[in-house]
């Protein structure tokens, strides 16, 4: 990798994760749409992590940010997600208490199409705004010693982990 706008690239990995948890509550499998969800929280994370402790800094420090491209804009989005995150998480534990639970499902589908809104404005700032900057404001070098450092989870080709 020698562009950060190739970390899309993780983003398409996390929909597939995210959208195998929908499948599985569609399916009724809570256990099932328990794990997916799981898998993919500790996917975003690590990936928000690497941002945050890595990028965002190089970000602020280098770039003029433009209107509605600042560093606290994709931090808050970061704190959003979280919390939608854990509220899903509360949300599946109640499911398997409830009394209509293909209500209780729909009404978990339809919190979370706030919530993949919100990812979908998150994705298209990181496109056209942090990656495409960064790209800018660091030199070939710096991104091939800094992608170097990446951990890659074992399953997949993508850094989503933090660095060494």
């Amino acid at each position: 990798m020698k562009s950060f706008i190739d970390l899309v690239e993780i983003h398409k990995r996390l929909d597939e994760l995210f959208l195998e948890h929908q499948r599985s509550l569609l399916r009724l499998d809570l256990m099932a749409a328990s794990a997916a969800l799981e898998a993919y929280t500790i996917e975003l994370f690590a990936h928000m992590r690497v941002e945050e402790d890595v990028m965002i800094p190089l970000y602020r420090e280098r770039v003029e940010a433009p209107v509605g491209g600042t560093a606290e804009i994709f931090l808050g989005e970061h704190d959003k997600m979280r919390q939608y995150l854990l509220l899903f998480k509360e949300e599946l534990t109640k499911l398997a208490e409830a009394e209509d639970l293909e209500r209780a499902v729909i009404f978990l589908l339809d919190s979370q199409h706030i919530f993949k809104r919100l990812l979908v404005h998150h994705d298209s700032r990181e496109r056209k705004m942090l990656y495409p900057l960064l790209d800018q404001s660091t030199t070939e070098q710096e991104r091939e010693t800094m992608f170097a450092s990446l951990k890659f989870p074992p399953a997949t080709t993508m850094a989503t982990a933090s660095f060494e």
